[in-house]
This record gives structure tokens, C-alpha cells and sequence, in this order.
């Protein structure tokens, strides 16, 4: 009896060795459908007014885990924002160096384009799962308006830093969990945050495929972050898949 005891408790052992030392993955791809409000430029002008389009935008975010203690986890994210508008102007605006006088129709483009790279550590992992760390986000991104016979183009491009925070809560025995996802920074006169609630359900659970749907906020104050000057909110549901191995 003693030897099938100690035999069980070193097999186990050796299980649980093992699945510590197993890289984790997980990734999650979708379409996001926000629509867009806020001021832009140094004069603050309305984006209600441009109409703009509301595409969908694709995203991507994955995930590596690893047993390693004091070593972060690490997760990348990308976001491809794009969308345009017109406008016949009732009064005269500036964008950054130009100025466009009344009644002059102007077409415009916007990208908020994004990538981040994230640190985290697992604090919590069980039923109720919670990660907490440090992201980079680097801005790819412009504001163009044309107008008659002139245009400008201001750009953002630049790197900010934010805190990065994800719980999750697993509903025991139905493969449903309710998760919420943000990041967030107060920096040099900017702030930003970007946040998300979703619902996943784990509809092929022997491979862990799953579908999600929710809703993402994303505000951005900026100052100081390049030259484009604004007070932008976009917001809307999503939809995506996950997979985790």
C-alpha cells in the first residue's frame, strides 16, 4: 500500500511538472464596428460632422505563457482603425498649419492604428482569473484633410505607456466566461484608455475554440503624443474568435 501511494504521489508530481513546463497560447481575432465622436485639431472641431464611416476593424491579440517564476508573460495586440469622412465647413478651421476657410468641402481620412506589446503576470489562475502588468503602445497613424486646393496631414506616431489589467471569470461546468480587459495612462498631459467587456463561450472545448462577443471604449485626450491635437472617443460591439492551447 505504501509503494502504490508513493508511486501515485510521484506520478502526479511528474504531471504536474510536466504541465507547468508547457508553453501556453492563446490568441483571439475579430471585427470591431465603433462609431466615432470627439473634437479634433487645436480649433476642436466636431467629427459628428464628417459622417464618418463606420467600417469594420479587424484586431488580433496573442498570448505566451510560461511557468517561469518572476519572468512576465507576454502579449502582443494589433488594431487596424481607419475611416473617413466629408464636410462642407461653416466656419474656418485649422489643422495644424492650414487653415481651411468657410464653406469649403473637405474629405478627410483618419487611422488610429495601433500595436502593443504587453508584460504581465498571472496573479490569479483558476476560476477567477487575474492579470495585471505594463503595455507599450506604439501609434501608426495620421489625420488627412483635402480640401479645393489644399490638404494637410497631421500624424501620430509615437509610443505611450499604459497599465494593462484583464479579469476573467469562468461559470463552473457551462464554458461560458464573462471577461473584462483595459488599458489606461495618465502621461505627459495625455490620457488614454482603452477598454473592453466581453463574453466568450467555449463551444469546442476538447481544442478550447471559442467564440466572443462584446463591447470596446476607446478614448484618447492627446496633447503632447505627435501633433494630432484631440478629444476622441470610439466605441462598439465586437465579435471574434479564441483559441487556446
Amino acid at each position: 500500500m505504501k509503494k502504490s501511494a508513493f508511486a501515485l504521489s510521484a506520478l502526479l508530481a511528474c504531471g504536474t511538472a510536466n504541465a507547468d513546463t508547457i508553453l501556453g497560447f492563446d490568441a483571439t481575432a475579430g471585427a470591431w464596428l465603433p462609431s466615432f465622436s470627439g473634437n479634433i485639431g487645436s480649433d476642436g472641431y466636431n467629427l459628428d460632422n464628417l459622417s464618418l464611416t463606420e467600417d469594420n476593424i479587424t484586431f488580433i491579440q496573442v498570448a505566451l505563457e510560461h511557468p517561469i517564476p518572476l519572468v512576465p508573460n507576454v502579449l502582443l495586440a494589433h488594431s487596424k482603425i481607419d475611416t473617413d469622412g466629408s464636410d462642407q465647413l461653416e466656419t474656418s478651421v485649422t489643422f495644424d498649419d492650414e487653415t481651411f476657410v468657410a464653406k469649403t468641402e473637405i474629405s478627410t481620412d483618419l487611422s488610429l492604428t495601433h500595436t502593443d506589446a504587453t508584460l504581465y503576470y498571472e496573479i490569479l489562475d483558476n476560476w477567477v482569473n487575474l492579470d495585471l502588468g505594463l503595455t507599450a503602445r506604439m501609434y501608426n497613424g495620421e489625420f488627412t484633410a483635402v480640401g479645393e486646393s489644399q490638404a494637410e496631414t497631421i500624424e501620430l506616431t509615437g509610443y505611450l505607456p499604459m497599465a494593462y489589467a484583464m479579469a476573467r471569470f469562468d461559470l463552473p461546468f457551462t464554458g461560458w466566461s464573462i471577461i473584462a480587459q483595459g488599458n489606461g495612462t495618465a502621461y505627459r498631459g495625455d490620457t488614454h484608455t482603452d477598454l473592453t467587456a466581453k463574453v466568450r463561450w467555449d463551444f469546442v472545448p476538447a481544442i478550447d475554440f471559442a467564440i466572443e462577443a462584446g463591447y470596446r471604449v476607446m478614448s484618447l485626450d492627446l496633447e503632447e503624443l505627435d501633433d494630432l491635437q484631440s478629444d476622441i472617443e470610439i466605441k462598439g460591439p465586437y465579435i471574434g474568435f479564441n483559441l487556446h492551447l
